[in-house]
């Protein structure tokens, strides 16, 4: 392996993660890949994008996280069932580690399930580990922000990566910004910074959209399966995004000030494309992000308007 650093200089061995079998079935060049929920999962773009090549590849399980070392259960309560006065066991929250081997395209090895609230370096000194251990030198993030822009234009996806010709080959990298991190992005940088080349791929959803936002996840395996060249069934997102587009169509038609907020993010969507098209050093798009609303009072007015409609 020669792109990874020594795995002493984070630790000898593994102080979280336990493996449930031995490594030796993954295969050469494995990738290792990661979705969690929370902060950066936003409509459940990255989590549905892994729980697809989940269903499409059917996974054997590695090892897992103890989650005792990484939740906080008063923040993130597990659930239990109670019938007729009797316990169920609790859910608990799990990070597991699986195999994916899809007919084509290297091994993936994926790092998922929800966000941990602890020891996020000691989660990511495991991971850099592990990676040592079965070899694998590349890493793709599955990921969704929020963002100024509207349901009836294409998803974007932005870039991270160790790599600037990675950059360059993937296109739209994430602008400059500060934000507070999530662990995705904390493992992101752990694996990068021990040699790893990292791809970070980040889905922007509106940022007015409550609940699931399958465009996001669409356009996420769309990028994913053209850098790996892993085969991607992408048909079943097809109903899906037709009845979100409607229903969020519905919302936007029945009320003015939504249909006009809309129409605002329609024009910076517009005028930022152009502005990519144009030399540079000419005019700037005439459209803010200060000219925008903000997602709590767009979300506000669309669950108002849905609400009404459903009484």
């Amino acid at each position: 392996m020669p792109r990874l650093l020594s795995a002493g200089r984070y630790r000898a061995g593994m102080e979280l993660l336990h493996l449930d079998q031995p490594l030796d079935g993954i295969g050469p060049d494995p990738v290792l890949v990661a979705a969690f929920d929370g902060w950066t999962d936003a409509g459940e773009g990255g989590t549905t994008a892994a729980q697809t090549l989940r269903d499409a590849y059917e996974p054997v399980r590695l090892g897992s996280f103890p989650s005792d070392a990484l939740f906080d259960y008063r923040d993130r309560r597990p659930a239990l069932a109670i019938d007729r006065g009797r316990l169920d066991t609790p859910d608990w929250p799990e990070v597991v580690v699986e195999l994916l081997t899809p007919p084509s395209g290297p091994s993936l090895v994926l790092v998922g399930g929800p966000e941990p609230d602890l020891k996020w370096r000691t989660f990511a000194a495991d991971v850099v580990e592990f990676a040592w251990r079965i070899g694998a030198e590349r890493y793709v993030g599955l990921g969704s922000v929020p963002g100024p822009l509207p349901h009836t234009r294409p998803v974007q996806v932005i870039c991270t990566a160790s790599d600037p010709e990675l950059l360059d080959r993937i296109g739209r990298p994430h602008e400059q910004v500060v934000v507070p991190a999530s662990c995705q992005v904390a493992l992101e940088a752990a694996l990068r910074d021990a040699g790893l080349e990292t791809l970070g791929l980040w889905a922007r959803i509106p940022h007015y959209v409550a609940g699931d936002y399958p465009e996001a996840s669409r356009a996420l395996l769309e990028q994913f399966s053209s850098h790996l060249g892993t085969p991607v069934d992408l048909g079943e997102f097809d109903a899906e995004i037709a009845d979100n587009r409607a229903r969020l169509d519905v919302a936007a038609q029945g009320s003015e000030e939504v249909r006009e907020h809309v129409e605002q993010l329609e024009q910076m969507y517009d005028a930022e494309a152009e502005a990519e098209r144009r030399a540079p050093g000419d005019p700037a798009p005439s459209i803010t992000e200060e000219q925008v609303p903000t997602a709590d009072d767009l979300a506000a007015e669309i669950e108002r308007f849905l609400q009404g409609r459903s009484e």
